[in-house]
């Protein structure tokens, strides 16, 4: 009895001192993650020419907008600085659908130049006539330092028309009113949940009735998963009248529910 005693002991000191090991181990970790990189201030746009909203914009307009200087110059992540994300500006209306990436290695060219605390955008060709445009530079803030976190979103957004008479191509993005293109909270998180009231296929575009929000359209980007009793189904297979619930992550939808 005295031995089983004994190494019921010996067992319990190597697991409690095992266990304190870890535990010491850890501590630093855990107390290192918990400090984390603080958010950069949340940083808007203090003018833009056009202004919100303008109607009669010329064509062959450059956008500029002026940010926040006092918080442009201290933009960063503690990794690195933020300023060239606001390059990364997404474009849509005429020819750029419900969204391009104009400005990056990635997209369809134009230029982005600085003076001071001012971007200048200068598409790649002159603006369509009669043609509304939403322009935004949208960044969902993740610091990786050892621990995830997101942050509210970086940048914001012009809408203007050009002026003129539209051209007469067909093209569906003439019939949706861009400022209701929805991308989420200030965090770029979101549920919208409601009766579809628009489909419109070839944009990838659904209108929903948002018991809080209203009328709200979302971009579904090829790939986004429309799940129907369980399984994927096709976006084709939604019609008005349906109610959906749509998740936001980063901006983006990232899954539509047909509710039954």
């Amino acid at each position: 009895m005295r031995s089983w005693d004994s190494g019921h002991r010996v067992w319990t000191v190597i697991i409690l001192l095992v266990f304190s090991i870890v535990a010491v181990t850890l501590f630093p970790i855990q107390s290192a993650l918990g400090q984390g990189v603080e958010c950069p201030k949340p940083l808007k746009m203090a003018s833009s020419n056009p202004s919100y909203n303008l109607k009669g914009v010329p064509a062959d307009s450059s956008i500029i907008i002026t940010w926040d200087e006092k918080t442009l110059k201290t933009l960063t992540d503690g990794l690195r600085d933020l300023q060239p994300a606001l390059e990364s500006v997404n474009i849509s209306g005429g020819r750029y659908g419900v969204g391009t990436l104009l400005t990056t290695e990635w997209g369809i060219g134009g230029t982005v130049s600085w003076k001071d605390s001012q971007e200048i955008i200068t598409p790649e060709a002159p603006l369509e006539t009669g043609t509304q445009y939403r322009v935004w530079t949208y960044l969902y803030m993740t610091l990786r330092d050892g621990q995830a976190r997101s942050c509210p979103r970086i940048g914001g957004e012009v809408i203007f028309t050009t002026a003129g008479s539209p051209p007469d191509d067909g093209n569906p993005v003439r019939k949706i009113d861009l400022s209701k293109i929805y991308h989420g909270d200030e965090n770029g998180h979101g549920d919208i949940r409601g009766k579809v009231t628009g489909l419109n296929s070839a944009l990838g575009l659904l209108t929903i009735d948002d018991t809080n929000m209203g009328s709200v359209s979302l971009i579904i980007y090829k790939g986004i998963p429309v799940l129907g009793k369980g399984q994927v189904i096709s976006f084709d297979m939604i019609k008005i009248g349906d109610k959906v619930d749509a998740r936001f992550t980063g901006g983006r939808v990232v899954t539509v529910e047909l509710l039954f």
